[in-house]
């Protein structure tokens, strides 16, 4: 209750010291036909309206009003939200070039100094730089299979941590990926760090969550003044970020000149660089923010609520688990773990993968994207500047009983049988990822990824309900968290391996 006193106390302050401010900006009305919204009020627009949690239930609300893009304002900015598929697609993918741009990330980039990071730079020359690293290192077939290698280690490694630690299977691939750096054990001291830097920076916020991305100078205000909390919090992270980005790129470049480095994403890019004689300071920058970024914010923690998700779903739709194992049995058999050969023969697993993204949907509101131009859409003015919140949770989405039937129910079988037309319309793995030019480059490698982990955990181990003392099964309730990226709350269940034969798989994967 804290945090809420002293928020109101600095939104009282905002409105008495910057109305002057707001006053200044234009404030006439226009002749421009605006999408339909909430109607804002003076100074503050919309921004008393947007709940500080769960945002994504009141834009479902609000899209039953106003239908499948609305318009409001935080403040000053304008803002609007996409809840259908059509809307995406024809904005952010058919006019990609007006849409790709982000909105400035005051806490993430300025006060936490998560930067450079491909996920918010603003759309120009250096974020086409990073696309343009990310893409070769994750969308290229030939980069997609020196890293296969490494995602079925750690998926063995996962199967040995499933107990305690599943979370450490997607950080040790990004870790090597990025340095060359392989983590043996879930207290290595780089895993820690960027675990430790992930967790600080959601618990205080992510992008656009804050007033002061918002209100820029509002990263002035003094830490010990009431109120303050982001400002002071996202300051003795920026520490801890700089130290995440500084240490691993340091060992790299010095494991180089001895040359003693492994092949990472970071070796390459500075081999790269160097060959060409353009390893200015402005690129060295670059490439480190690039290589942080693959394990702190490139998918590992939407692929560990993936997984928890998949784990979840396993525990309520026994059924389901049981149909998914009857079929890798019958491809893998039990004398061998699976591998990415097997994944064209496993067609129900398929559809699995693509009901965890759907029924679990980590990213309920994609990054928000910003239009670099007026536009103009079903008749409605869009201007420049207008953030672009692409809901992906929402009804029309994920949620549409049109389009998935019960939609709260977990069920693969909705995928089951489609044509090619119909399975691109409705496929959420053509969602998750996000849109058009700002598409995650690494949604091949985080789609093998969980498709391993879930075939792997499948093919050893049964995942049940756990049992209280008086013997009685325990249904944990399908809950997901708020956040950039939910996920179920703790919850208890019985995994265990499905026979002698699967327990030796285990072990010796792990010795391996």
């Amino acid at each position: 209750m804290a945090h809420s006193f002293e928020a109101l106390a600095a939104l009282v302050a905002i409105v008495l010291i910057f109305s002057p401010y707001f006053y200044r900006l234009k404030t006439s009305s226009t002749t421009h036909k605006f999408p339909p919204g909430p109607k804002p009020i003076p100074i503050l627009g919309n921004a008393h309206q947007l709940p500080p949690e769960y945002q994504w239930r009141a834009f479902a609300q609000w899209a039953e009003i106003y239908g499948d893009i609305f318009y409001f304002k935080i403040f000053r900015k304008p803002a609007m939200v996409i809840t259908s598929v059509i809307a995406a697609h024809e904005l952010m993918e058919k006019r990609s070039s007006k849409y790709s741009d982000r909105p400035r990330t005051v806490v993430l980039t300025e006060l936490m100094r998560f930067e450079p990071n491909l996920s918010v730079l603003r759309y120009g020359a250096q974020w086409r730089r990073h696309r343009k690293w990310f893409q070769s290192a994750f969308q290229v077939k030939s980069s997609q299979d020196n890293h296969r290698p490494l995602v079925l280690r750690n998926a063995r490694w996962l199967l040995s941590l499933i107990l305690e630690n599943p979370d450490e299977f997607s950080g040790a691939t990004m870790l090597e990926i990025a340095y060359g750096h392989p983590a043996t054990s879930p207290d290595d001291t780089l895993m820690r760090l960027a675990d430790d830097t992930i967790t600080k920076g959601f618990t205080i916020g992510g992008s656009g969550s804050s007033i002061i991305d918002f209100i820029p100078a509002l990263r002035h205000v003094p830490s010990w003044m009431p109120g303050a909390r982001v400002q002071r919090m996202s300051r003795e992270l920026s520490h801890v970020v700089r130290s995440l980005y500084d240490i691993p790129y340091d060992r790299v470049k010095n494991a180089m000149a001895n040359g003693t480095a492994r092949r990472s994403f970071l070796s390459s890019l500075l081999e790269e660089a160097s060959g060409k004689g353009s390893l200015t300071e402005e690129i060295e920058h670059d490439i480190k923010g690039a290589a942080a970024q693959i394990r702190c914010l490139a998918g590992t923690e939407t692929t560990v609520s993936t997984i928890i998700t998949f784990i979840l779903a396993m525990v309520l739709y026994p059924e389901v688990a049981k149909k998914a194992q009857a079929e890798v049995d019958a491809v893998v058999g039990h004398s061998r773990l699976p591998d990415f050969d097997d994944r064209a023969s496993l067609p129900y697993l398929e559809c699995v993968v693509k009901e965890v993204f759907r029924w679990g949907c980590p990213v309920p509101l994609a990054l928000a994207h910003q239009s670099v131009s007026d536009d103009e859409y079903r008749g409605y003015h869009i201007p420049a500047g207008t953030v672009i919140i692409p809901d992906i949770w929402q009804v029309a989405m994920m949620r549409n009983s049109t389009i998935y039937p019960d939609p709260e129910r977990f069920s693969p079988e909705r995928f089951e049988n489609l044509d090619a037309d119909t399975m691109a319309k409705i496929d959420p793995t053509k969602i998750v990822f996000g849109f058009g030019r700002r598409i995650c480059p690494g949604r091949t490698f985080g789609d093998s990824t969980v498709w391993l982990a879930f075939v792997s955990m499948l093919s050893v181990f049964d995942i049940r309900k756990a049992r209280d003392a008086a013997g009685q099964e325990i249904t944990p309730a399908p809950d997901f968290s708020d956040g950039l990226i939910r996920h179920p709350p703790s919850f208890k269940c019985d995994i265990t391996p499905r026979s002698s034969k699967a327990a030796e798989l285990i072990a010796l994967a792990n010795v391996d």
